[in-house]
């Protein structure tokens, strides 16, 4: 048990002497999650060409795992995993106002029927705290409506704003863990 405590004592303290890098890293976050809330359009675009060339990597990845695959069904099938990747990846980049256009058509489907589902799961199950995830799906619902209802122009705000917000609150989570690890108390065996 002391050695357990030992290494969290050692691990604490070395997350203790990098503090500063953690603080850093939240406020670029925050300022960057305020600059994309700021500029809306051009964060939608960024985030749509961002998206695109994650999908181009994860289609190279593909096109490469198809020659280490066995059988021909599973070549086939990173094949056509791979190029479908590659050509979606390819438009998002050239015509990223057309990819922020599905994209957000797609989340707003998604919202309404995931909102539906969780209203329904949490009437049925009735779980405790059922109350909250039933809110938490009608909220959901509401925003895909709103979105839908909205469309195309919640495309040209929607996506910059929604990355913008989780930049801001991933960035005052480092804030926060970065005044927190720098006052964390030794752990000590209790009696």
């Amino acid at each position: 048990m002391t050695l357990f405590i030992s290494d969290i004592n050692a691990s604490i303290d070395a997350v203790r002497k990098e503090w500063g890098w953690f603080l850093a890293l939240g406020i670029a976050l925050a300022v960057l999650g305020a600059i994309a809330i700021f500029y809306q359009g051009s964060s939608t675009i960024a985030s749509i060409i961002a998206l695109g060339a994650v999908m181009i990597a994860a289609g190279i990845v593909q096109l490469a795992l198809m020659f280490q695959a066995h059988g021909a069904g599973h070549v086939i099938l990173y094949l056509l995993l791979g190029a479908l990747d590659l050509v979606i990846g390819f438009v998002l980049i050239q015509h990223p106002a057309v990819g922020a256009l599905a994209v957000t058509l797609v989340l707003s489907a998604y919202f309404i029927v995931g909102g539906i589902y969780r209203v329904i799961y949490a009437l049925w199950l009735q779980l405790p705290q059922y109350g909250w995830v039933a809110f938490s799906g009608i909220v959901m619902a509401a925003l895909g409506l709103m979105l839908w209802a909205q469309w195309p122009i919640s495309a040209t705000w929607f996506l910059g704003f929604a990355v913008g917000i989780n930049f801001v609150i991933i960035g005052v989570s480092w804030i926060a863990l970065a005044i927190r690890v720098r006052s964390a108390p030794v752990v000590t065996i209790g009696h």
